[in-house]
């Protein structure tokens, strides 16, 4: 494996196991929570610069609309769209980070959002997560983002978890999303390729993290995300540097945020 792209740098890492100790609830006072309660991490500080996607998320108009958050984590995002949505379905197949969506929820009455027990990818099946549970956002099936993640830590962790993919949800009958979020720390391509009948017949909004354990693997799951999106006659948007993707240009893997419509 070539050079790390200190996805998970020693800084990344102190901040993670400090906030993740700290499990009392208050009303955040920065990022995208901002003016909402939550439990755990370091929202209870005050300031910040706002970042270039809590500024483009926050442009967004989701009234009315249905959303799908892929990758739920504790449910920071979640809450931030249950809180101007209509509706919030959140995929997260870990039983630990669901617990914490739940009091998320709980402290902001949201009763809005779905919550889904089960991993996303490009056809049903059954995935190995690895998570290290000190890790902010520490879960994957990706083998090489596991390898980074659990690098230095005591006891990693992993478990086997049911997979599905967006289009067989449909199918079985769960809403239809307006808005397609997915933060899948190296899977995103293969959630992309789980929803290809939902992309050519209603074409959702498409918000995604694009990851990486190094600058190769991220360029290559870059291309490999933002071609799928191009082949379904998506407009890319590069969230950090607020540029268009032009059709036929070379995508150079610093995009970490992409939105489609």
């Amino acid at each position: 494996m070539s050079s790390s792209t200190n996805q998970f740098s020693l800084l990344h890492r102190v901040t993670s196991r400090i906030s993740r100790s700290l499990n009392f609830p208050y009303t955040s006072r920065r990022g995208l929570t901002k003016g909402l309660k939550r439990r755990g991490g370091l929202g209870f500080l005050p300031g910040g610069t706002p970042t270039a996607e809590e500024d483009f998320l926050r442009t967004l108009d989701l009234k009315g609309k249905t959303v799908f958050d892929i990758g739920g984590f504790v449910g920071l995002m979640t809450i931030f769209f249950a809180s101007r949505a209509a509706r919030v379905i959140t995929f997260e197949p870990l039983p630990a980070s669901r617990s914490k969506i739940r009091d998320n929820l709980m402290l902001n009455r949201f009763d809005n959002v779905t919550l889904r027990d089960v991993a996303v990818g490009a056809g049903p099946g059954e995935l190995r997560i690895v998570y290290n549970e000190l890790m902010s956002g520490g879960a994957t099936g990706d083998p090489e983002i596991g390898g980074e993640l659990t690098a230095g830590a005591a006891k990693p962790k992993s478990c086997v978890v049911p997979v599905t993919t967006i289009d067989l949800e449909i199918e079985a009958g769960q809403a239809v999303p307006d808005f397609v979020k997915i933060d899948v720390e190296g899977m995103e391509y293969s959630v992309l390729c789980g929803m290809r009948k939902l992309l050519a017949s209603r074409k959702p909004w498409l918000y995604l993290e694009l990851h990486g354990t190094t600058p190769e693997d991220k360029q290559k799951n870059a291309q490999d995300v933002i071609q799928a999106m191009r082949d379904a006659g998506y407009e890319v948007y590069d969230v950090e540097n607020a540029r268009i993707i032009g059709p036929a240009e070379p995508i150079s893997g610093k995009e970490s945020h992409v939105f489609g419509q």
